[in-house]
């Protein structure tokens, strides 16, 4: 008896440090929250207002670019604008603009909601709007319900700012778009890909929409005015709120892959037959569970030819060490014209590794895109200061400094700066600048929409960075992605807008 007595205890003892260990894993990640005062914590007051929110109407849900093609006479705008002024909306609103006001930037809001259900408001459980890491705690299987009412606000955001547009409130409009920048900020600072991607993502678009604002303001001669401008220039501070360098690379994915493979590899650093496979299965149908059978077959194939525990935490480390390298490295740095590990892993050996860790190249690609938008925004508001006080366009982009902008920053895209040179985006006037005077003629390849052309005269002007193929193509072909390989990224006029403008005179309005 005795001896099965100490025999039970040991199993307990085990059992609970296996718990341990899982938990270890999550308390890593919310070490990161674990000081910050209730006075700085975003959630507590932006939580409650999302889940009260309401669901979206579906003729606004689809492509990502649907709800910034809105206008006022789409045919969605009746159910978009009735959802939105819905009191529950109006609501999210008022909390967006609490948690990113900015009368003192030193004590900035953090969104640190833990992950997991410990120290959670109930309620936030109830709606399933937390983080839910399951039981045990898994880390690679996170359920951001949060995520996803995220998502409604900034789709809140963007109706409201198209009825600010229609009403003419421009500036209302811009603070909008600059409260949901921030936000987004806020979640760059998160610990997994999924937050931070979207963080980024929310940046790029709420620069996009700032100069959408400021293109409609310049075609309806509006009230915004060149002081205002400035002022906005300002805000997009790039040493400050806005340096990217600044920004830390997600390593939660990693956490969560060394949480699983401690959980599925044996003492003998093999995979563990009893839980390999059903674990595995397990997550990789979480949100496909008529594919548990199918999936459970796959790894139990997988798992004979499976590398060993030392040889798969091997894996993940290396990957994260790759990607950390070349986080703090220049774009044109020589590392980044080599293959990352990610891209070299054999994905049949580290069958675990490629489920579970994200590819997290695609923040690269993001994060270039970004820093090309905030550069790029910062320098447009400049011209429309400049050309409101002045009555005209400037000859050169260095007459904007430094009276409307203090540093006109460099083109992410342009090789040169890789010799230490500090080469600005290009910039010119249609008919003044252009052979004989002629119209400009500029191919658009929008993401996600048939191709079209536009000509442009000397009321507008054309910024813009030499994009993904980091050559000038002097904005014949022209895009608003860093990945399209064929022309210029277009800063100004802004894609959104002059695709906007091309739908309505087509009558495809959305």
């Amino acid at each position: 008896m005795n001896h099965l007595v100490r025999v039970l205890c040991l199993l307990a003892a085990l059992a609970l440090k296996g718990l341990a260990l899982a938990d270890e894993f999550t308390d890593r990640l919310n070490a990161n929250y674990a000081n910050v005062p209730d006075s700085r914590r975003a959630e507590l007051i932006l939580m409650p207002a999302l889940g009260a929110m309401e669901e979206p109407p579906g003729v606004i849900v689809g492509r990502a670019d649907r709800v910034l093609l809105l206008t006022t006479s789409s045919p969605a705008w009746a159910a978009a604008s009735a959802w939105a002024e819905a009191e529950p909306q109006r609501a999210a609103l008022a909390a967006l603009a609490e948690v990113t006001a900015e009368e003192n930037p030193r004590r900035r809001m953090d969104f640190a909601l833990p992950y997991g259900i410990v120290g959670i408001d109930p309620s936030w459980v109830r709606m399933g709007i937390h983080a839910e890491l399951g039981d045990p705690p898994t880390i690679s299987a996170a359920h951001l319900g949060y995520l996803e009412r995220m998502e409604w606000l900034a789709t809140l955001a963007q109706i409201e700012v198209t009825r600010l547009e229609s009403v003419g409130q421009l500036e209302q409009a811009t603070e909008l778009m600059f409260d949901l920048a921030i936000l987004g900020r806020m979640m760059a600072d998160r610990q997994l890909y999924a937050e931070v991607s979207w963080g980024f993502e929310t940046m790029q678009t709420a620069m996009l929409r700032i100069r959408d604002i400021a293109y409609v303001d310049a075609t309806n001669d509006g009230d915004l005015t060149g002081a205002y401008f400035k002022t906005v220039v300002s805000r997009i501070d790039l040493n400050g709120l806005f340096r990217l360098d600044r920004v830390r690379m997600p390593t939660g994915d990693q956490t969560g892959a060394q949480q699983l493979a401690q959980r599925v590899f044996s003492r003998s650093g093999q995979p563990d037959e009893s839980v390999f496979a059903t674990s595995m299965a397990e997550l990789a149908s979480t949100s496909r569970p008529l594919r548990l059978f199918a999936e459970a077959g796959r790894w139990q194939s997988v798992m004979s030819g499976h590398a060993s525990s030392r040889e798969t935490n091997d894996k993940i480390n290396g990957l994260f060490n790759d990607w950390s390298l070349r986080w703090s490295a220049d774009v044109f740095d020589p590392t980044f014209r080599t293959p990352t590990e990610y891209e070299r892993l054999d994905r049949q050996s580290f069958a675990l590794v490629a489920e579970v860790v994200p590819n997290l190249g695609r923040l690269f690609v993001m994060r270039r895109e970004l820093e090309t938008e905030l550069v790029g925004t910062r320098v447009a508001l400049a011209i429309r200061a400049l050309s409101k006080e002045a009555g005209g366009m400037p000859s050169s982009l260095a007459l904007a400094r430094p009276r409307y902008i203090d540093d006109l920053g460099v083109d992410p895209y342009n090789p040169s700066r890789a010799a230490n040179n500090r080469p600005e985006l290009r910039f010119f006037v249609p008919e003044r600048d252009t052979v004989g005077g002629r119209l400009h003629q500029m191919n658009v390849i929008p993401s996600g929409r048939t191709n079209f052309s536009v000509r442009l005269g000397s009321e507008q002007f054309v910024l813009y960075s030499l994009g993904g193929n980091e050559f000038d193509d002097r904005a014949e072909i022209v895009s608003d992605s860093g990945l399209e390989l064929t022309g210029d990224y277009l800063i100004w006029p802004p894609v959104l807008s002059i695709l906007r403008d091309y739908l309505e005179q087509t009558g495809d309005s959305e």
